[in-house]
């Protein structure tokens, strides 16, 4: 049997893909790439979904990988995101919620304030609040969002979330390509909403407030969420819990996919350790 595919918009407001034939319900919060995108939903992304980025969750999974709204208000904030987010799962039904960097941050508020749509929590590449040096970024791309640069963003983002070979052969292929095959965003103005949102964000009181099982998979050399930041993070929540991979960063889910599917497969299924590192 194939992957079951829909797309459109959840309440008129919230694009979405799901893909799956799965029992169980999974709710992807993505990142800050989503606003970026200048895509409306399609089967070409929910083919992509399926066949690529959750291939191994798709006969155990319903996958639904629900974005934020479109032109969102100034000022409007994770917890504002994640009130949004409550709205549309409540339709779904309860389940297990990857969040995926800017997503995570939404995630964290979600499952504080709605336990009860909260079954499992995965936060990937995603802590309590943003480093340094990721702030600096964020302020960067906030920036030239004001003045369209999208195709600084896009450089700048592959510059500080990948390692290995990828960290050199995709910055000249998006000089070369990028241009010419990367839409605009849809709605420019919530780039920078949710670059604002990341930088306001410090989920460190209410972590506690996060009854939901967690588990924070991250890499060692993430530039926005340090490990140290992703120790902070688990150390919070009461049933946290620590996946860290060594050698990657912000890529982690990407450049280390197998042994993430892996892991997060396994925590999903209630198989869980303490804390453990994935070199």
């Amino acid at each position: 049997m194939g992957n079951r595919i829909d797309y459109g918009y959840l309440d008129g407001r919230h694009p979405y893909h799901r893909v799956g034939t799965g029992p169980r319900r999974l709710v992807v919060f993505p990142g800050l790439s989503d606003p970026l995108s200048g895509r409306e939903p399609s089967r070409v992304v929910a083919e992509l979904l399926a066949n690529y980025y959750y291939r191994r969750y798709t006969d155990e999974y319903t996958v639904w990988v629900v974005s934020r709204p479109r032109g969102m208000p100034a000022g409007h904030t994770t917890r504002d995101m994640a009130a949004d987010y409550a709205e549309v799962v409540a339709d779904i039904g309860s389940a297990s919620v990857l969040g995926l960097s800017m997503g995570g941050l939404v995630a964290q508020q979600f499952a504080a304030d709605y336990p009860q749509l909260t079954r499992r929590l995965v936060l990937g590449v995603s802590g309590c609040y943003v480093g340094q040096e990721g702030a600096e970024t964020l302020g960067r791309w906030s920036s030239w969002a004001e003045r369209d640069e999208w195709r600084e963003i896009l450089l700048d983002s592959v510059a500080v979330t990948y390692s290995g070979y990828r960290s050199t052969l995709y910055p000249p292929l998006l000089q070369l390509v990028g241009g010419r095959f990367v839409p605009d965003p849809l709605v420019g103005s919530d780039v920078g909403v949710s670059c604002r949102a990341c930088l306001d964000h410090d989920s460190r009181r209410r972590l506690g407030n996060i009854d939901a099982p967690t588990l924070v998979v991250g890499g060692a050399h993430d530039h926005f969420f340090t490990e140290e930041i992703l120790r902070e993070t688990v150390a919070g929540i009461p049933e946290g819990r620590l996946a860290l991979l060594g050698g990657v960063g912000h890529g982690a889910f990407e450049e280390r996919q197998a042994t993430v599917d892996a892991t997060v497969r396994r925590f999903l299924r209630g198989q869980t350790e303490a804390m453990a590192r994935l070199d």
